[in-house]
């Protein structure tokens, strides 16, 4: 890689630090092309990018940006997952690296703070965000639902009352 490739790859690494609101460092140690290829299809159905950096030119680019304290991590074979969507990357390499011990997590950026791998794992246990909203929307058809019961039997029974005073002053 000539000079002006490895500027080109400092100055969009650096943006893409500074630009990004989370992201995961993993190390991953002897995967073959397939498995990284997989990981990489994964990942880019849920809207992110897995990109392998040399650690030298990803401790240039992280010099003038608001992950500087990273670059403590980029040792051995390092591969970046840049995403927007807090939710499913997690899932996707936890459940990556459970099936591949050769990827492992080393820690990561989210909003503004470092994060280690044990948050990493917990971002992983939750629940995706369409799930959230799926039980968003069902709490709120439900809290609908009951509304429109409890206000609609009371008309009913004054319904009933009326049909029922109604059925005795006929009869009398």
């Amino acid at each position: 890689m000539d000079r002006t490739a490895k500027e080109k790859v400092v100055s969009d690494l650096a943006k893409k630090f500074d630009e990004s609101n989370f992201f995961i460092l993993t190390h991953n140690n002897g995967l073959s092309v397939g498995e990284i290829t997989n990981l990489r299809n994964q990942l880019r159905e849920s809207g992110s990018t897995f990109k392998v950096v040399k650690n030298s030119l990803a401790k240039i680019a992280v010099i003038n940006t608001k992950v500087k304290d990273l670059s403590e991590h980029f040792n051995g074979p390092l591969a970046i997952v840049f995403s927007d969507e807090l939710t499913s990357q997690p899932k996707i390499i936890s459940d990556f690296t459970k099936d591949n011990e050769n990827l492992s997590v080393v820690g990561g950026f989210m909003d503004g703070e470092i994060i280690d791998k044990e948050t990493i794992s917990k971002l992983a246990s939750l629940p995706s965000l369409d799930t959230l909203r799926a039980k968003i929307i069902g709490s709120l058809t439900s809290s609908a639902s009951k509304i429109a019961g409890i206000v609609t039997k009371p008309g009913g029974q004054i319904a009933q009352i009326l049909s029922a005073k109604s059925q005795n002053s006929e009869a009398a």
